[in-house]
């Protein structure tokens, strides 16, 4: 393999320093924007007033100013003539601009889709200062000197900024604001830069995981239920485990690139991707159009990750996202969007069918044969986000809500055979403003009044509107079910939701009930440590980071009752969380995959979809949603590969509730509800035994770490494990049923003791050394988290091939915080590119007396270097290097 060169040169007088990369044999051309020959730009303070760390050439060309629109000229040169691969790394936000190659003609450039944005302005402000990379299509250069104009066409000023822009005859990968090969090498005191080239999946790798995957993507036909009906196995009958992320990958329209971004992930561990597409058409269309462009990007994913043996789930409707349309004809719900509307609108319900009979039939162009006949498609979620047990119901207004009435009473009717029979079942009149007898119009009341306490007739009417509404929500997902399998021919598994509702204690169970007129139960959650805000903008903290936010951030070590896998799974259905991760700004991440595989492998649950990535590799720091960062990315493949190949061993379920139909419609709670509170003083006196508890109607929400809680929607007693066999509440830990995992939320530290793989997380410091079976940790570092996991499915200590994975916190180069009040942050500076991670101060032993051989690996999997280890009498002792993240021992 030739090395990565990079040089620069001058022309007498009219060439600008300009960067010509030749990277794995191929001609990059690489231009900084501020070394134009000439340009008419007019700079404006405010507008550069950027951080200039996150620009290629510590600069860019910029333009704030109306009148006439500013040209610039840049002259380079081409080794060879031909169409070269065209990047620009610009400003995107309203910005429009053209360019023209060699005096032709002018080309406009697309901005809208574009990757890598990140917000430069020097004061954090998300105003028009950001930077991206747009592919601009295809130019065609002559051999020897080139000329390209770049014009900036803004309504704004004539508003723009071009960092940079590149000229490939090969793909090109961006990586941020470094050229390929480059390593900026900018580290903060005690870290290390993260700056991993690109994957060009050598085969000297001694990290990929790709052989998991079963290729292409439903070899063996498609995935089922287990006959318990809570697992998942191949076509077959052999488990299967899943290891999943969200991608948005496939709204590029470069096969290629989708294809790479799916063979970077099947290495890393991952065999399921969900698309998180919108199927409903845009403005100006008809309701019975489809969103042809969210097809075509299904179709893309579908193909690219079949050939790698990664499954697909498909997720096309978000409510949330759908703005209504004068021409689409619908009742009006008085909302700005259709949340809720799905379940009860007949016209809305048929043109959902339609749109699903546009996704599923026609034949796949990447695969030659639709999505509903292709195995890859593993899982069809028919929703994302909706419920009328959330809070959004109560959006639904004008005409929406005076249908909803009247199926309410047809309901009831149907039910009592009258509403005069209902009301006496009630136990008298409930004189609801909107009521309508006469006309067979019960107007259900907002979602806040099943939340709250009720007594007498009203109670009564509460407890059937609740069963109305969930009836309405199962009879929808089993007529979906119905159509996408008789009448598209799709026989692939099927979940109906992932959404949460106003009350966990209260209606949730109602919710899950809905879901089961499907294969698989879901939920959407995600672990923030506490909170985040933006003191001044508070709806930015959604979606955006800026300076000037606060946040806490715990660990979820010393918070598991905010762990995401604290779930009540449905008895005989498999379970998924489609969306979660530990989110950014957090800084305590690299715990996630360590637990996410642990205690998921231990509670049975089924599939956890990170949420999410549209990087091909790792991706620039730092996005509010962002996985693809060494924090939680870069942990994949020791947590993937010990949850997909069953190292942790799973327990029987601590507590099986069963519970009646008529306790939920009555919003009874549960013994142990979702989300609950962490109520210090119940956890600290734990019921002696499963019949105290049960008669005190309580139960810790610890017992989500003991082993899996599951509910049974039918009459049967309840069985409960005597907790106090695993719970510890001075000590403030918990130990698992199987006795693998144990817990310390009062210190923060969690351990993996299991055959085929011991791990740490957490304060390691604090912990002094912690001693597994095979794996014996002394660490320095206040949070890390060390996993060893044999990679040839052997018992650790005579294991032929270990991985060891460490990570600590990762953070923008330059990030600072000050304290602020309730404990919290203030975050200052944002910092930039590279990625920080901070250095780990750690010795192993390994009790294996067969490994001779420690290779520190790169994020690539590829050696970096031999380690020097010393043997003792049991095995090995290793000190780990401050910047390892991987290190093979053979």
């Amino acid at each position: 393999m030739r090395p990565c060169v990079a040089f620069s040169f001058l022309t007498a007088v009219v060439l600008s320093t300009i960067c010509v990369a030749e990277c794995q044999a191929q001609e990059l051309i690489w231009v900084e924007g501020e070394n134009a020959v000439s340009d008419t730009m007019q700079d404006n303070g405010w507008y550069n007033s950027v951080r200039k760390t996150e620009l290629s050439g510590g600069a860019w060309l910029s333009h704030f100013k109306g009148g006439e629109m500013p040209v610039a000229t840049y002259h380079f040169e081409a080794s060879v003539a031909g169409e070269h691969e065209f990047w620009l790394r610009a400003n995107p936000v309203t910005a429009e601009l053209r360019v023209r190659i060699n005096g032709g003609d002018w080309q406009s450039i697309s901005l809208a889709e574009n990757e890598q944005n990140i917000n430069i302005a020097s004061d954090g402000r998300p105003d028009l200062r950001f930077v991206a990379w747009v592919k601009a299509g295809m130019l065609p250069l002559q051999a020897g000197e080139n000329v390209l104009e770049v014009r900036f066409e803004s309504k704004n000023n004539h508003h723009g900024g071009l960092d940079c822009f590149v000229l490939s005859r090969t793909p090109f990968l961006p990586q941020g604001n470094r050229k390929p090969g480059q390593k900026l090498g900018l580290a903060d005191p005690g870290k290390w830069a993260f700056e991993p080239d690109r994957d060009l999946f050598s085969t000297e790798a001694l990290l990929d995981l790709s052989y998991l995957n079963e290729k292409p993507a439903g070899k063996n036909g498609r995935v089922r239920r287990s006959p318990n009906g809570a697992d998942f196995v191949d076509g077959s009958g052999k488990p299967l485990r899943f290891w999943a992320v969200n991608t948005g990958v496939q709204f590029r329209d470069d096969v290629a690139v989708v294809d790479e971004h799916a063979r970077w992930l099947a290495k890393r561990g991952v065999n399921m991707v969900r698309h998180h597409g919108h199927l409903a058409p845009g403005p100006g269309a008809p309701l019975t159009d489809v969103n042809q462009e969210d097809i075509d990007a299904a179709w893309r994913l579908v193909g690219a990750m079949k050939k790698h043996g990664i499954y697909v789930t498909l997720s096309p409707y978000w409510a949330v996202s759908v703005k209504p349309q004068p021409a689409w004809g619908l009742k009006s719900s008085d909302g700005e969007n259709l949340t809720g509307l799905i379940f009860f609108d007949k016209q809305l319900q048929d043109a959902y069918k339609g749109w699903l009979r546009a996704l599923m039939t026609r034949p796949n162009p990447h695969t030659g044969i639709p999505l509903a006949e292709d195995p890859t498609v593993a899982l069809f979620q028919i929703q994302n986000e909706d419920s009328l047990l959330f809070w959004t119901e109560s959006s639904i207004q004008g005409e929406q809500r005076k249908e909803l009435a009247r199926q309410f009473g047809d309901w009831l009717v149907k039910k009592y055979g009258s509403l005069d029979k209902a009301t006496q079942a009630w136990g008298g009149a409930t004189g609801v403003q909107g009521d309508d007898f006469s006309n067979r119009t019960v107007m259900p009341q907002k979602i806040w009044n099943l939340t709250q306490s009720q007594s007498g007739a009203m109670a009564a009417r509460f407890d059937d509107q609740l069963h109305f509404y969930t009836q309405l929500m199962y009879d929808f997902n089993l007529e979906i079910s119905r159509f996408l399998k008789e009448d598209l021919g799709y026989d692939g598994l099927i979940n109906a939701g992932n959404w949460r509702t106003a009350d966990s204690a209260k209606l949730l169970d109602a919710e899950r009930y809905a879901y089961s007129a499907n294969d698989v139960i879901g939920v959407n959650r995600y672990y923030n440590g506490g909170q985040h805000a933006n003191p001044t903008e508070s709806h930015k903290a959604g979606y955006l980071i800026s300076e000037g936010d606060t946040f806490r951030g715990e660990s979820a070590l010393k918070r598991p009752w905010d762990f995401p896998l604290a779930l009540r799974q449905v008895q005989g259905h498999p379970m998924i969380i489609s969306e979660s991760a530990w989110v950014p700004p957090l800084r305590y991440q690299s715990e996630g995959p360590f637990l996410v595989a642990a205690y998921g492998a231990l509670t049975g649950f089924d599939i956890f979809y990170w949420f999410s990535t549209d990087d091909i590799g790792f991706g620039p720091p730092m996005g509010k949603w962002q996985i693809s960062s060494p924090a939680q990315l870069g942990m994949f493949p020791a947590a993937a590969l010990m949850f997909r190949q069953g190292y942790v061993q799973q327990g029987k379920p601590v507590l099986v509730e069963h519970r009646s139909l008529d306790e939920v419609w009555s919003r009874t709670s549960p013994l142990l509800p979702e989300e609950a509170g962490f109520d210090p003083n119940r956890d600290s006196r734990t019921p002696a035994n499963s019949a105290e508890a049960a008669a005190q109607g309580r139960v810790t929400p610890l017992t989500y770490l003991v082993g899996g809680v599951e509910v049974e929607f039918s009459e049967g007693k309840t069985e409960l494990a005597d907790l106090t066999t695993f719970i510890d509440s001075t000590a403030r830990s918990v130990r698992s049923i199987t006795g693998e995992l144990t817990w310390n939320y009062g210190d923060g530290l969690c351990t993996l003791n299991a055959p085929k793989a011991n791990g740490v997380t957490g304060n390691l410091a604090a912990a002094g050394r912690v001693v597994l079976d095979a794996l014996t940790v002394d660490g320095r570092n206040q949070y890390a988290t060390v996993l060893a996991v044999a990679v040839d499915d052997q018992e650790l200590s005579n294991s032929t091939q270990v991985l060891v994975q460490i990570g600590t916190i990762a953070r923008p180069y330059g990030w600072q915080t000050t304290p602020d009040k309730d404990d919290s942050e203030r975050i200052t500076d944002r910092g930039g590119s590279p990625w920080n991670i901070e250095d780990s101060d750690i010795e192993i032993q390994l009790a294996n007396r067969t490994l001779s051989k420690a290779t520190q690996l790169d994020a690539n999997g590829l050696a970096v270097k031999d380690l020097t280890m010393r043997r003792t009498p049991d095995g090995l002792t290793l000190k780990l290097p401050s910047d390892a993240m991987y290190v093979l021992l053979r």
